[in-house]
């Protein structure tokens, strides 16, 4: 789950229109007219991914992509005026992970931004933790929350403006409740919202709050534009680094958030085990759950939603 972007473009409309894009949906986007200051600015905010133009003044960005790639493996798409063939195979060869001609639909850049950060945390994960306990990053016990809003492409689809507006107060009531359920929103790309907490009790807990209070939002909207959201908690090992977690633990939340229903919350083996006895709850044993990317079946159990 990734949300900052560094965009490198010259065509200052180009960069004002997709900054106000990906922005409603949840991206923090830095922009650069050239690709002078691309490696310090790398340095100094690490971007979850770059949109390189190839067509820049006195860098050009195939100049800036060999310098990205002798010391980042982060994800970049080129785009370029150009719709050769050769240009295409170039980057690709150098080490771009897609590219996309201009004109572009806004949407499409979108689309291809998260399918290329689906794939690489999948790809890099074990040489991720590798590297992480190499630089003698911090490890930790933690309980993770992860969230998506279920039929949210349909959403967009149908009114984009007004679901971005809908999104916006979601995640106001999402980020309010982590707060107060003392815990943090490490991210929140998109329709996704992940976050950390100490305490498995209060993870379960703040969980339970959020359903109740989208659903108190939701109430009032006709049904084809409510917006409901399926969470998922584990307890796991994560490790730390500039705020941000990883490891098995988030991936283990994903996945099970995934087999919530839309306005529901499930929980793995490891966070029923700590609450069983410690909430007025009633659980849902769903079985063993084999989930991408994760070697051994995972125990689920769905959180049976009482009345608001």
């Amino acid at each position: 789950m990734s949300n900052r972007i560094l965009l490198v473009d010259d065509d200052e409309k180009l960069r004002s229109l997709v900054k106000e894009y990906l922005t409603g949906y949840g991206y923090e986007v830095m922009a650069l007219a050239d690709g002078f200051s691309v490696m310090n600015t790398i340095d100094q905010v690490s971007p979850d991914l770059v949109i390189l133009d190839i067509m820049l003044p006195g860098k050009d960005g195939f100049e800036v992509l060999r310098e990205i790639r002798t010391a980042h493996t982060l994800p970049v798409i080129m785009l370029t005026a150009k719709g050769e063939d050769a240009d295409r195979i170039v980057g690709l060869e150098m080490g771009a992970d897609d590219y996309l001609p201009k004109p572009f639909n806004p949407r499409e850049l979108l689309a291809r931004m998260k399918a290329v950060i689906r794939r690489v945390p999948q790809q890099e994960r074990v040489s991720e933790t590798t590297r992480a306990e190499s630089r003698g990053l911090k490890r930790r016990l933690s309980a993770i929350l992860s969230a998506d809003a279920k039929g949210y492409s349909r959403l967009m689809a149908d009114d984009e403006m007004s679901t971005i507006r809908t999104l916006g107060a979601c995640r106001d009531l999402m980020g309010a409740q982590v707060q107060r359920h003392g815990g943090r929103v490490v991210d929140s790309p998109g329709d996704n919202l992940l976050a950390e907490f100490g305490s498995v009790v209060t993870a379960v807990q703040c969980a339970m709050e959020i359903q109740r209070d989208l659903k108190a939002h939701n109430d009032p909207m006709p049904e084809d534009r409510r917006m409901e959201f399926r969470i998922g908690i584990n307890l796991g090992d994560v490790v730390l680094e500039d705020q941000r977690i990883y490891g098995d633990g988030v991936n283990i939340a994903a996945r099970i958030e995934a087999l919530a229903d839309a306005g529901g919350v499930c929980i793995s083996g490891t966070v029923f085990d700590q609450v069983e006895d410690k909430l007025a709850l009633n659980y849902e044993f769903m079985g063993e759950k084999n989930v991408k990317n994760i070697r051994r079946p995972v125990r689920v159990y769905r959180v049976v939603m009482g009345p608001v």
